[in-house]
């Protein structure tokens, strides 16, 4: 496949959508029942990271409780930190 195709679906399906949790995070637009939602999304490019890396490590809920400054900081933190790694590969 071309290396453009490959590019664009990465980015696709995998840096824009951490990117929209993270300016979505920073504009307070999640609340304390998206919390799970947010869990869930973290662990599954939680593990797209591990698989790249050939790591098999269980991980699990990262944050817990209510959508709060000090939540809303730690999520905006794990994804900033998985955003920063997936874009290393381009």
């Amino acid at each position: 496949m071309n290396t453009s195709i490959n590019n664009f679906i990465f980015e696709t399906a995998v840096i824009s959508p951490i990117n929209d949790i993270i300016v979505k995070l920073k504009q307070k637009e999640f609340r304390d029942c998206d919390i799970a939602w947010l869990n869930g999304k973290l662990k599954s490019f939680t593990d797209l990271a591990l698989q790249t890396l050939g790591k098999e490590i269980e991980v699990g809920d990262a944050v817990g409780g209510v959508m709060n400054d000090h939540n809303r900081n730690r999520f905006i933190g794990h994804f900033t930190t998985l955003l920063d790694y997936f874009k290393s590969f381009n």
